[in-house]
């Protein structure tokens, strides 16, 4: 009998919360505080997981402003927005919205 094939991925791959956490390491470490991943979505041809880099202020839930991709089979980051980019996005947002991001902030210390 011929033995089964196996993906590569049937026994290394990672759970979304897993992966959102390898970002957001590589997020707090590299970029600032206030960025976050966002909800990975595998990629199981390519064995990548792509995760929206989000824009997030306390208190308050910006737009994606970059993208990474994490290995499903070493959980490495294979690719990222770079983080000047990043930071730019980020400044375009935070301007656009910086009166509600002020009242959230505002609201955030009062808790």
């Amino acid at each position: 009998m011929a033995e089964q094939q196996r993906s590569p991925l049937a026994h290394t791959s990672l759970s979304p919360p897993q992966v959102r956490a390898i970002v957001n390491r590589f997020l707090l470490s590299q970029v600032g505080s206030v960025f976050a991943a966002g909800i990975p979505e595998l990629d199981s041809a390519a064995h990548l997981w792509h995760v929206p880099i989000l824009y997030n202020p306390p208190d308050f839930t910006g737009d994606e402003v970059g993208q990474a991709q994490v290995s499903a089979i070493t959980g490495e980051i294979q690719q990222h927005t770079p983080v000047a980019e990043l930071r730019e996005r980020a400044a375009t947002l935070h301007e656009r919205d910086k009166t509600q991001i002020h009242t959230a902030f505002l609201r955030a210390r009062k808790k």
